[in-house]
């Protein structure tokens, strides 16, 4: 039996100056490892979604720009060992490359019976 692991990675600015043009300039760059990560396994894109400030967005009343990107990926019990492991080590080159702001995330295992 197949099980699906879920990688989600929120990401929250910092500066509520800070326009939208500006979040998603340094954003997506770190972003584009989610879905490289996803292309090399299927060709179903991941989902990356973009709130604006006091929208519905991570942070209820936040007055930052956020982000969240979600990869979700199937495989069996050996290769998903490796799967968490780079899931880990994509979440921390995230953190490395957006110091200033808040990265937070989760990984889930989803099994269908």
């Amino acid at each position: 039996m197949l099980s699906s692991y879920v990688l989600i990675v929120d990401i929250v600015g910092s500066n509520p100056t800070i326009d939208e043009e500006q979040f998603r300039a340094q954003v997506e760059p770190c972003l584009a490892h989610l879905t490289a990560l996803k292309g090399a396994f299927d060709r179903s894109p991941c989902t990356i979604n973009y709130y604006p400030p006091d929208a519905q967005s991570l942070i209820p009343d936040s007055e930052f720009w956020s982000a969240r990107g979600i990869v979700m990926i199937s495989l069996g019990k050996k290769r998903a060992e490796y799967l968490v492991e780079l899931y880990g080590s994509i979440i921390q080159l995230i953190m490395l490359e957006l110091t200033d702001f808040d990265v937070c995330s989760e990984v889930r295992k989803l099994e269908f019976s």
